[in-house]
């Protein structure tokens, strides 16, 4: 049975890596964008390029995009805790779901349907493996604890 326990918590790890590789090249291909060149950013929200574009959207985007870029390093950073099977790795990945869920959220307001599902989507399921990767962690610790 720990065998079995120990091949499933590593599937999911793998998974919850891939994953987590998958937000980090999204999040860095809109942040470095959004941080190095914020007005040409302003196009990508689904507005008509404006006539005039006023300094705050413009520093607004700019901020947005070094608020992903910090995520990216989150996520990296939970990657690797993930992998060396430190509790905190999986909590980060949850903290970064939750944060991605409320941008999906945010987004089904400003009806950016496709944004809105992405992030929706992947937030929920950064939630949900980080969870069970985190449980089957504990699991497996506590049949080598009862082991020892």
């Amino acid at each position: 049975m720990a065998a079995y326990s120990k091949t499933v918590r590593l599937t999911l790890t793998a998974v919850l890596i891939a994953l987590i590789g998958l937000l980090v090249l999204q999040a860095l291909g809109y942040g470095v964008g959004f941080a190095i060149d914020p007005e040409s950013g302003v196009n990508e929200f689904g507005y008509e390029e404006p006539t005039v574009v006023e300094n705050l959207t413009v520093a607004l985007v700019g901020l947005l995009g070094v608020g992903m870029v910090g995520i990216a390093a989150l996520l990296v950073l939970s990657a690797i805790l993930v992998w060396r099977a430190i509790p905190a790795g999986a909590y980060v990945a949850m903290m970064i779901g939750g944060i991605y869920v409320l941008s999906g959220l945010c987004a089904f307001r400003a009806e950016w349907w496709w944004d809105a599902n992405f992030y929706t989507f992947t937030g929920a399921l950064l939630i949900v493996l980080s969870a069970a990767v985190r449980w089957l962690q504990v699991q497996e610790s506590r049949a080598n604890a009862a082991g020892s």
